[in-house]
């Protein structure tokens, strides 16, 4: 067993070499907390602590706004990431597993997570984030649906023009 401050040692200077080879490319990296109880990195306290201990700036944060949601992290956490967030997820969930639903099937409340995100005045993308319709055959609506929903969404954040 790997004790953990071993795991964390490793997984940040090998952030730090892949943030060198992105910058090499003109690239950067976003790394996003998964909610779960053993991923090195599963809450905002962890991703800030672990961008700051890489200190690189082509290694950042990416929001992905449904995985807060299941971590119960509250909105307001997010100012945390003030200068360290390059991308957005957008996805819903049914609030118990990952679900990457479109916007609106599930149970997150966007409204205060994209305040947030405006407020961060990210340098970066926001994009959907979807994953195995229920539907197959049914893709293209699938799709529709969610740019619809995320739209809205944006619209009434202040996040698009």
């Amino acid at each position: 067993v790997i004790p953990p401050e071993e795991q964390w040692r490793t997984a940040v200077e090998n952030c730090r070499r892949l943030g060198d080879y992105a910058a090499s490319l003109g690239v950067r990296i976003a790394l996003e907390l998964e909610p779960f109880k053993l991923s090195l990195v599963n809450s905002v306290e962890t991703m800030v602590r672990f961008l700051d201990d890489c200190d690189h700036e082509a290694v950042r944060a990416n929001i992905d706004v449904s995985h807060l949601a299941l971590a119960g992290v509250a909105a307001d956490e997010l100012r945390r990431l003030r200068g360290k967030a390059i991308h957005v997820h957008i996805s819903d969930c049914d609030g118990k597993v990952h679900g990457d639903l479109p916007p609106g099937r599930g149970v997150v409340d966007f409204a205060p997570y994209l305040r947030e995100i405006k407020d961060l005045n990210i340098d970066g993308a926001m994009s959907i984030e979807l994953e195995y319709s229920p539907e197959p055959d049914r893709i293209e609506q699938w799709v529709e649906e969610a740019y619809r929903e995320t739209d809205k969404l944006m619209q009434a954040a202040g996040l698009r023009g």
